[in-house]
């Protein structure tokens, strides 16, 4: 097996290598402060004044999400990065507003960056440090970014060929699947996804401090699907999500149930979670009269299998793009999410989908069996797209 090591980009203090002095630093970066691209928020002209002026005095590798948290958008000891995605939203605009800087005034000596993954600046000279061109809005790559993924994989390619690999592999290139077109709508909005997880009650009616199988299950996949896909996200539980909340941001409503916001806005939909009139738990096709049920479930929400419902939907009321994955049992809602972050098998959904599927509403059933608390991978037994 061939591993192949990229070297890594250094954050290099601007008075060394680069032979870029302190006051240069600071004289290029109130001339980028002032520029249009920056004159319309105040926010990233704190944010990115804040980081370069702990660089150039030498506290780079302090920087950290907390602390421009604290020292730049003034939150308390009690900010929660895991739970509030302000500083990684900004850092997003302050990225894109250099490069429409840089994009206006080509000819400026110094350079700076904010590479993605990291809140430190890389500041240079314009021949060492090359600025990554952001998406444009409809989400393609910029030509000048086409351009560099090809050269490097090429580059790549013949270092393999020269290895007597055979072929060249074009790891850099990016192909659209159908998830990525699902989520497209989500990621053009350039909002932090809300993920909204229900919390269980005890018989009594206690609150308690407990997340079922299904959403923690739809959780963690979430988690390292938006995290690979560099996304902002935040988590709400319980009654701490409301409605105002849901009119700022796309939602991702975990759980059956036990959620009242995946009950309350799925219950208009074609397939939803109702009752039956012996009050058992049921998914209905509205449109039809078919009833899907689990199989043996017991009185802890457990069952042999289980069926749940998944969708996208443009929501009216909310004016906002919101995904449900929400079972009749917990393991309905961990299949259910699966589809939404697993690339083939949401593939296998969208087969019989009609012509410009991406742009419209769509929900699902799925079903899965559950050997010793394990779900097997979903089945698709119903779609709808309107």
């Amino acid at each position: 097996m061939l591993h192949v090591t990229l070297a890594p980009m250094l954050s290099v203090h601007p008075t060394e290598a680069q032979q870029i002095t302190s006051e240069e630093t600071l004289k290029h970066l109130e001339a980028v402060l002032a520029s249009p691209a920056f004159a319309s928020s105040k926010r990233c002209q704190q944010f990115l004044r804040y980081v370069v002026v702990e660089t150039v005095e030498g506290r780079g590798h302090l920087i950290k999400e907390r602390n421009i948290a604290h020292e730049v958008f003034g939150k308390g000891v009690s900010f929660e990065p895991n739970e509030d995605a302000l500083v990684r939203v900004k850092a997003r605009e302050v990225r894109k507003r250099l490069v429409e800087y840089y994009q206006s005034a080509p000819d400026n000596e110094i350079r700076i960056e904010l590479p993605l993954g990291g809140y430190t600046p890389r500041i240079g000279r314009s021949t060492e440090i090359e600025i990554s061109p952001m998406a444009s809005e409809s989400g393609a790559p910029a030509a000048s970014e086409n351009l560099s993924r090809r050269r490097f994989a090429w580059t790549l390619g013949g270092s393999l060929a020269a290895l007597g690999l055979g072929s060249i592999v074009p790891i850099m290139r990016r192909f659209k699947t159908p998830l990525d077109l699902l989520w497209q709508p989500v990621f053009a909005t350039k909002s932090p996804l809300l993920i909204f997880i229900p919390v269980l009650y005890d018989p009594d009616g206690q609150l308690t401090v407990k997340i079922g199988i299904g959403p923690a299950t739809a959780l963690r996949h979430a988690s390292d699907f938006l995290t690979r896909h560099n996304y902002p996200y935040s988590l709400r539980f319980g009654t701490d999500l409301t409605f105002p909340q849901l009119i700022e941001h796309p939602s991702l409503l975990l759980g059956g149930f036990a959620s009242m916001w995946a009950m309350r806005i799925a219950r208009d939909l074609p397939f939803t979670l109702t009752r039956d009139a012996d009050k058992n738990k049921i998914i209905l096709d509205r449109r039809t009269g078919q009833i899907w049920r689990p199989v043996n479930p017991t009185g802890k929400g457990y069952a042999d299998q289980d069926h749940g419902i998944l969708c996208r939907i443009f929501d009216a009321e909310s004016g906002q793009i919101v995904m449900i994955a929400a079972g009749i049992t917990t393991f309905g809602t961990a299949g259910a999410a699966e589809l939404l972050f697993n690339p083939d098998w949401f593939s296998g959904l969208i087969k019989q989908a009609p012509q410009g599927w991406q742009t419209r509403n769509f929900e699902a059933v799925v079903r899965v069996s559950v050997i010793g608390m394990v779900t097997s991978p979903p089945q698709v037994v119903a779609t709808h797209f309107w």
